[in-house]
């Protein structure tokens, strides 16, 4: 028994430094579309059915989305409204959140939905299909605060998950 273990020794010697090294490399998301994300960039559209224009405009609402997906994220890419024409929507690195919200008028209230796309540049995957659900918030007054974040949390909060699963 002897010789079979001085034969294996320097095997499992080696097998053993192997487990001790620190392990440097960073999980992956089986997605390529969310693979080396270094940057996420909002653009928004508001849209108000002709009727009475919606408490919040386009700046706005992009500002308030990305304060809600920076505080999901709490570390990891940088989160930015941009402009539309910006460069950094066609790099590779940029994650383009798309952020829609539709305001319309029934039976005397105010209904906002809220919708989200993905787009990237340059990747081989395709963005996830229905990876955030539609929001609407029923409105009896002007928009609140507070309902447009937490509508936005709710939207966004799957792309959070997302994200802080691929460093």
């Amino acid at each position: 028994m002897r010789p079979l273990l001085s034969r294996f020794r320097p095997a499992l010697l080696i097998a053993a430094g192997l487990l001790t090294l620190p392990m440097e490399t960073a999980a992956m998301s089986p997605l390529p579309f969310f693979q080396r994300i270094e940057r996420v960039g909002l653009l928004c559209a508001v849209d108000a059915d002709g009727g009475p224009a919606m408490d919040v405009g386009d700046d706005a609402l992009c500002g308030r989305a990305a304060a809600v997906l920076s505080g999901l994220l709490a570390s990891g890419p940088a989160v930015t409204a941009l402009a539309p024409n910006d460069a950094r929507i066609a790099e590779p690195g940029t994650l383009l959140v798309l952020v829609h919200a539709t305001l319309r008028h029934e039976e005397g209230r105010r209904l906002l939905a809220l919708a989200a796309t993905l787009q990237r540049s340059g990747t081989t995957g395709d963005a996830p299909f229905f990876m955030m659900p539609p929001q609407a918030v029923a409105l009896s007054g002007s928009l609140d605060e507070s309902l447009l974040d937490a509508a936005l949390r709710r939207l966004l909060t799957p792309l959070g998950g997302a994200l802080r699963a691929n460093p």
